[in-house]
């Protein structure tokens, strides 16, 4: 099906798109399931499986309702980056804003488009394995700033609160949810809020001529995995 015009619309608008619910009750129990004994108790797992892509999160690496948007705004040849998975408690967070600004030409973290084309560069999808609101302190986006022709002002940059930026937002998604942004989005993983642990997957795509992060996956995990799945961690060619 791929997207749709309104979803291209709003990606290029803002730099991120949530498609909400893509996976099943069952897939999400499974999964966070997985990430707890991956956090807490990870010799319960068999070692294929104790950390992401392996055991129930597999089936992220090439979900269709996020391969038919990859391949509109990558490009039809997609290769995943990296992964990893997060078990953030109350008062934990990831990091500062990044990223954003003058960068559309950057072979890797440019965005672009043309002849009625998106061209996304590096692509992260997050896959929300929790409901979260907007006050949680889930990943908080400046929309725009992935085109944008200045660079990012410093009196834009914080997340502390009474000095934060009139344009920076967050989303709300029922578990299961993908939220899909493009790396040259301005992003930060703020303190987390909730009293219950968010719970997620970041995996992040790119073209397969480029090649940003050092392969990290062990080898017991990669071996794990479907040969069709493994494919997505090609070596970069062109």
């Amino acid at each position: 099906m791929g997207m749709t015009e309104e979803e291209k619309f709003r990606f290029d608008l803002t730099g991120y798109l949530i498609r909400p619910a893509i996976l099943t009750p069952e897939q999400i129990a499974d999964i966070v399931e997985q990430i707890d004994r991956i956090k807490h108790d990870p010799d319960s797992l068999p070692p294929a499986e104790r950390n992401v892509p392996g055991g129930a999160s597999s089936l992220l690496i090439d979900h269709p309702k996020v391969t038919e948007v990859l391949h509109e705004i990558i490009g039809p040849n997609v290769r995943l980056e990296g992964t990893f998975c997060v078990w953030r408690q109350k008062g934990e967070w990831a990091g500062d804003l990044h990223g954003g600004g003058p960068q559309q030409i950057d072979p890797i973290f440019g965005y672009r488009c043309a002849h009625g084309r998106i061209h996304a560069g590096m692509v992260r999808v997050v896959f929300e394995l929790t409901d979260v609101s907007k006050q949680d302190g889930a990943t908080h986006f400046i929309p725009g700033s992935h085109k944008a022709n200045f660079p990012m002002h410093p009196d834009h940059m914080s997340l502390e609160p009474g000095e934060r930026s009139e344009f920076l937002t967050s989303y709300e998604c029922p578990a299961g949810s993908a939220i899909f942004f493009t790396e040259n989005l301005c992003h930060a993983g703020p303190h987390w809020q909730r009293d219950t642990p968010r719970v997620a997957v970041l995996n992040a795509y790119a073209h397969l001529a480029t090649h940003w992060h050092r392969p990290t996956i062990a080898a017991e995990i990669m071996a794990g995995l479907a040969r069709e799945k493994q494919a997505w961690f090609r070596e970069p060619w062109i």
